[in-house]
């Protein structure tokens, strides 16, 4: 724990008290308690250095409570690291007084990847027990509450797919006089929640000229569990992806998930321990590209269709400051005709999701996803688009509780669309 505590010095030494986390913080902004904030964080964890405060179920909770959104991390004059510090600060937390049975379980489920997938298989199959179709089509509501589930009556979830994208494409799906060969990392939403997303990549690729190779033994990126704290089997997922992608020379891994597309090209180096498998991670990651990137960089179509609609844009947290992705979405979509693009304010904010975070922390997430929604309402978008499932569910959700007619959708389903390949 020691060498830990160092490690936090370095980082905290650095912070300089002056604040500007809390305009940038929007669980600050809910709860208006510093505790919340970066700086709050920072001096909890240096009296924890100093031997002034234990690693206790309290703080655990406190430091749970953060989108990890980066906001601060960017945003902060004197260069503190403030996402890193604080997943060390939950991987220590979460050593000293374990995580609840459920998340434990819930987790160590992903490492066996054949059960898993089974599992949510089974889940979609008999799903119609516990969830009820919402009044508008929209997803579902669970017909009891949940809330061991962070679930209630009244938050609306997209179903299960019957029939997840790994099940509908084949391992490698060929083109004629390809042009480069690609790895596309499905992750597990776009696999077993929005596979109609996941297939309009795959065409999108294909129209490329490029073969895509969807790994069938690839597993959960690992987020959920090591942002909880749980590296152990963070670790084991990261580690084994990496095996698996680096198996045969793809000229990219591409990704359509923000937080799968960041945790293969950054987070994985605080995971990783295995030297060997660290190597080849370090190659690897260069080759991480979201779908929007890998568009721009081989050149946007120039024979786009006619798409009529209203667009507006969402800036995911984990694709705008984690892979650095803003401009290509955007100058795609201002390219296809018919499109008239909106830019909402604070596109680049947080819409409150972050994960687990919304479970959790429900009605502070949902706050968040209200200034999301009145910014994007007011530019009279009929569409919304963004590049991260885990922000399309939430906003899906809080549209649906004010009766919006806004729709969501992933990027590249309005890209394949103008490709004339829906």
């Amino acid at each position: 724990m020691e060498n830990v505590h160092e490690e936090w010095k370095k980082q905290l030494v650095k912070c300089i008290r002056c604040g500007t986390c809390r305009s940038v913080c929007p669980v600050f902004k809910v709860c208006d308690n510093e505790n919340t904030t970066a700086r709050g964080k920072v001096k909890l964890l240096e009296a924890v250095s100093e031997g002034k405060l234990a690693l206790t179920p309290a703080l655990q909770a406190r430091m749970s409570k953060c989108l990890l959104c980066k906001a601060c991390t960017t945003g902060c004059p004197s260069g503190v690291k403030t996402d890193e510090l604080f997943l060390s600060a939950r991987k220590a937390l979460a050593a000293e007084n374990g995580l609840p049975l459920a998340k434990k379980l819930a987790f160590t489920g992903l490492t066996y990847r054949k059960l898993f997938d089974l599992g949510l298989k089974l889940g979609a199959a008999f799903q119609g027990i516990v969830f009820k179709d919402a009044p508008d089509g929209r997803g579902k509501l669970a017909r009891l509450p949940l809330p061991s589930a962070g679930l209630s009556q009244r938050r609306i979830i997209p179903p299960l797919s019957t029939s997840p994208l790994r099940s509908r494409l084949p391992e490698v799906n060929k083109v004629a006089s390809p042009q480069g060969k690609v790895a596309f990392y499905t992750g597990c939403m776009l696999n077993y929640v929005y596979p109609e997303a996941g297939e309009a990549i795959v065409k999108i690729l294909k129209a490329h000229g490029v073969e895509v190779v969807i790994p069938a033994r690839q597993s959960c990126c690992g987020t959920p569990a090591f942002t909880a704290g749980d590296y152990q089997v963070g670790r084991y997922l990261a580690e084994e992806n990496v095996k698996i992608l680096a198996a045969e020379n793809y000229d990219a891994i591409i990704t359509g998930c923000a937080s799968c597309g960041s945790a293969l090209q950054h987070e994985y180096s605080a995971v990783i321990e295995d030297p060997a498998v660290k190597k080849l991670w370090e190659n690897l990651s260069k080759k991480v590209k979201d779908i929007t990137q890998f568009i721009v960089e081989r050149g946007i179509k120039q024979d786009l269709r006619e798409v009529r609609a209203k667009i507006t844009y969402h800036d995911p947290c984990h694709l705008v400051r984690g892979m650095g992705v803003s401009q290509e979405p955007r100058q795609i979509l201002t390219s296809i005709p018919g499109v008239e693009y909106a830019e909402m304010k604070d596109a680049a904010k947080c819409c409150g999701a972050g994960g687990t975070f919304s479970m959790v922390y429900y009605d502070v997430s949902r706050k968040i996803n209200d200034w999301k929604l009145d910014n994007a309402e007011k530019t009279g978008a009929t569409i919304l688009a963004t590049g991260c499932s885990a922000c399309r569910m939430h906003i899906t959700d809080g549209l649906g509780q004010r009766d919006s007619a806004m729709k969501v959708l992933h990027t590249a389903e309005i890209i394949a669309k103008a490709y004339g390949l829906d």
